[in-house]
């Protein structure tokens, strides 16, 4: 570097010193703050893999005697079925049965849209003591609005205690809907698939058969459903025919059904599978 480039540098400096320890203090400070940042985002990642570690301990000694008392044996059979909740009330499930009903999904409960609490389906208990009653096969469903794992382990150890003492022979749904809303807005869609997962996984070392209840838009654009192989999915569209190309194993073809026993409308579904129970354990 020649004499007269050295000058101009220490001429620069000279004239603007003031500047150039104004940058080299903000460089400092950009600095410190991404390097505080890291360590507290890494901080806050253990201490939430401690909390649910450490949630799980405890969840999984007291759940430990839970496990699904029947032993099923899965048909290849198409079977015409409902999905009911509160909302339909109180159901005369004699004439349902009659009705022609091969199996129901049933609501256990839901969390919450607005704030974390969790609730039982106000007629989950009739509704599932009934549909065993009169000899309908009975899957659940639970309404998710989950938006960590310790929070979708809360929900499934709610759902096992709510199920254990019942005649569940068709699957445990996961049903996330509320994508960026209410209180998900801003969780990402890598977190709802490991929520979802983590639900299902939960309640499958239980024995229970696990499912997803998506509709195309989820489907397209946040289930990864390659992450959910080995459960089933249950698909929404209210059409004569389908459009979605992949597969599925239930179908909610309408929202406006009639049922004979039941008062305004309700789910319909069609299910390409059924079950035979083997053992009572």
């Amino acid at each position: 570097m020649s004499k007269e480039v050295l000058n101009k540098i220490k001429s620069f400096i000279i004239k603007n010193n003031k500047l150039i320890v104004l940058f080299l203090f903000v460089f400092i400070i950009v600095v410190l703050l991404s390097l505080f940042n890291e360590g507290y985002s890494s901080r806050l990642q253990q201490d939430e893999f401690n909390e649910i570690q450490g949630y799980l301990e405890r969840i999984r000694n007291n759940d430990k005697d839970i496990y699904n008392n029947l032993e099923v044996r899965e048909l290849e059979k198409k079977v015409k079925g409902i999905d009911v909740s509160s909302f339909q009330g109180n159901i005369d499930w004699e004439k349902v049965k009659n009705s022609g009903v091969e199996f129901v999904i049933i609501r256990c409960g839901y969390r919450n849209l607005s704030n974390e609490e969790i609730h039982e389906d106000s007629m989950f208990k009739y509704n599932i003591s009934e549909a065993n009653r009169v000899g309908i096969p009975a899957g659940v469903y639970f309404y998710s609005t989950a938006l960590n794992k310790k929070e979708a382990l809360e929900e499934a150890t709610f759902v096992l205690n709510l199920i254990k003492d019942y005649d569940i022979t068709f699957p445990v749904v996961y049903d996330f809907e509320l994508f960026n809303n209410k209180r998900t807005v801003g969780l990402s869609d890598k977190k709802i698939n490991d929520n979802a997962i983590y639900f299902l996984d939960y309640l499958r070392t239980h024995g229970y058969i696990g499912m997803l209840y998506s509709n195309l838009n989820a489907i397209n654009y946040h289930w990864k459903l390659d992450n959910f192989l080995g459960y089933k999915l249950w698909y929404a569209q209210y059409i004569d025919k389908a459009t979605y190309e992949g597969k599925y194993d239930m179908w909610q073809y309408a929202d406006n059904g009639r049922v004979d026993g039941i008062v305004g409308n309700v789910d319909l579904n069609e299910s390409y599978f059924t079950y035979e129970v083997i053992n009572r354990k």
